[in-house]
């Protein structure tokens, strides 16, 4: 009769898991000296840091006293067929979520809780460190771009469960970081907003992903926009331009309820009303928070601005009378990138 190690990294690999490991629910360290390195390195950005820090059970027991293990799931998703329209709108992390109702991502989540639940461990899901969590697990490590790797590249999931039983913990040892190729900086220099300043080095404020969808009261700064490209949530760029990925090559279809291409078409996204973004967009894609359209509305602008001023020229005027001042004033920026300086 096998341990409980065994078969709980058995169930995993049944349900479609590439790797799974346990780690004790011990406090990661690492990650906060990562957050308060990042916030001395870039003050402006340091309530940004704060709120993550916050957020995140970095220290497991304090928020679930009875935890003991950290049990974690790694999958990969570039197993799906990525539609090139969606490519450079949405971060392929969210188009192929495991997280959604409807996904069999979602399905084998549920099926691997039920398991754990009748093999008599009481469980919870929090805000882990999941990328220290698989890092610590021995499932992958770090690359400069500040993602973790398998020998396949960085395109996984981490799924992570706390259980109330101490377990026989992976240590897989060594340094946290594969070693890129000699003076690799290829991610650094795809960052397009200069947000990666270093490896494993980033300014939060000038991320695209972050901007597209974290909780700021402000437009993102002039020049910051200009370079964040269509991408309305998420972004690829530092993952797209390691060498350490390979060309993307996924077969499968990811099925959705909605057909994606022609909802996030950006004059389909600016046409649409409250009410059809609460019940159908919102709920897709929901970092942006019901209550912040304007967001979307800022970002579809800004987006059109920098694939073709000109063409869009008429929708940003029309944006003018948007309720939301923040979007009058995208529409605005918008407009002025067709105006003559000087």
């Amino acid at each position: 009769m096998g341990t409980w190690e065994e078969a709980i990294k058995a169930k995993a690999r049944e349900l479609g898991y590439d790797g799974c490991g346990i780690i004790a629910a011990a406090p990661f360290q690492e990650f906060l000296a990562g957050v308060e390195r990042r916030a001395r390195l870039f003050p402006h950005a340091a309530p940004f840091y704060d709120k993550l820090e916050a957020r995140v059970a970095s220290q497991p027991q304090a928020v679930v006293p009875w935890a003991r293990s950290i049990v974690v799931c790694l999958r990969r998703y570039d197993k799906y067929k990525l539609q090139p329209q969606l490519d450079q709108l949405v971060g392929k992390y969210y188009l192929f979520d495991g997280r959604l109702p409807y996904s069999p991502e979602y399905a084998a989540q549920a099926d691997f809780e039920q398991f754990l639940t009748d093999s008599g461990f009481r469980i919870a899901r929090e805000r882990l460190p999941l990328r220290w969590a698989a890092v610590k697990a021995g499932l992958g490590k770090f690359r400069n771009n500040n993602f973790v790797y398998t020998a396949q590249g960085s395109w996984h999931w981490i799924d992570a469960w706390l259980v109330d039983k101490p377990l026989a913990y992976d240590q897989p040892g060594g340094d946290s970081r594969f070693p890129c190729p000699p003076n690799c900086n290829k991610c650094i220099q795809a960052c397009p907003t200069g947000a990666l300043t270093a490896p494993l080095t980033m300014d939060a404020t000038r991320c695209i992903a972050h901007l597209t969808f974290s909780e700021w009261d402000a437009l993102p700064p002039e020049d910051v926009r200009k370079t964040m490209g269509t991408y309305l949530y998420g972004c690829d760029e530092c993952q797209n331009a390691c060498p350490m990925n390979k060309a993307w090559q996924g077969k499968e279809e990811f099925v959705e309820p909605v057909a994606l291409d022609s909802l996030l078409e950006l004059e389909t996204l600016l046409a649409m009303d409250e009410v059809t973004y609460r019940n159908v967009l919102q709920p897709r894609f929901w970092y942006i928070a019901q209550e912040d359209f304007w967001q979307w509305r800022c970002n579809i602008i800004r987006a059109m601005a920098n694939k073709d001023p000109k063409a869009y020229a008429p929708y940003f005027t029309r944006a003018l009378e948007d309720p939301d001042a923040r979007v009058r004033q995208m529409a605005e920026w918008a407009l002025n990138r067709n105006r003559p300086t000087g």
